[in-house]
């Protein structure tokens, strides 16, 4: 199953009829061109705080099928961390309005991990980190300049084992760096994007 987040809602793509059944609502679309850009065209317009609105289109090869989408977009990738301490604590920051997992674009020549590792540190103002496993990928797409981009975020463990005094990257517009216990941590009311509450939920049931 691959799941992009369209303006908040997801289209997925999937070679497994029981995923549509898993996850409810999910309005049906062929596996043709025409009707991936119809897809494509109804999430952007769609509105943003609507609920259990998304979007399943069922294939017998997911790869082709997301090879396909995404002809329309120029990609991006990029990485970040899901990063946690010895007390059971993840630290999230605060990102116009939202709480974010600390992310960014990786350089050309970068690897993943090193990416990663440069925007939790760059993001948060921290100076050790240690890095852990990988997690999970996300994708969600954005306008930019009347064009489509795909971005598509590789997310991996990282850990701190002893205090920081964490410093905002103000010019990401990034106000605060805050720790968040996980046991009482209410994933459905957090105030942040589907896609990385997609990615937390993730992450914290390994």
């Amino acid at each position: 199953m691959i799941k992009i987040f369209i303006n908040e809602h997801p289209l997925v793509i999937s070679d497994d009829s029981e995923d549509l059944f898993r996850l409810k609502n999910l309005r049906l679309m062929d596996d043709d061109d025409k009707s991936l850009m119809r897809a494509v065209e109804m999430l952007e317009n769609s509105d943003r705080q609507l609920a259990n609105f998304g979007i399943f289109v069922p294939t017998v090869d997911e790869k082709d099928t997301f090879k396909r989408f995404k002809k329309y977009y120029k990609e991006i990738q990029a990485a970040g961390g899901v990063v946690l301490n010895d007390k059971g604590d993840v630290l999230l920051i605060m990102r116009q309005g939202k709480w974010d997992l600390p992310k960014g674009k990786k350089d050309d020549e970068e690897k993943l991990e090193s990416a990663a590792v440069r925007e939790v540190k760059e993001e948060c103002g921290v100076k050790s980190i240690k890095l852990g496993d990988f997690i999970t990928k996300s994708y969600h797409t954005y306008q930019l300049d009347g064009g489509r981009v795909l971005k598509t975020t590789h997310w991996f463990f990282m850990h701190i084992d002893h205090p920081e005094e964490f410093t905002p990257q103000q010019e990401e517009n990034i106000t605060q760096v805050q720790w968040f216990s996980i046991s009482d941590l209410d994933l459905d009311q957090l105030d942040t994007y589907n896609s990385i509450r997609d990615v937390m939920h993730v992450a914290l049931q390994k």
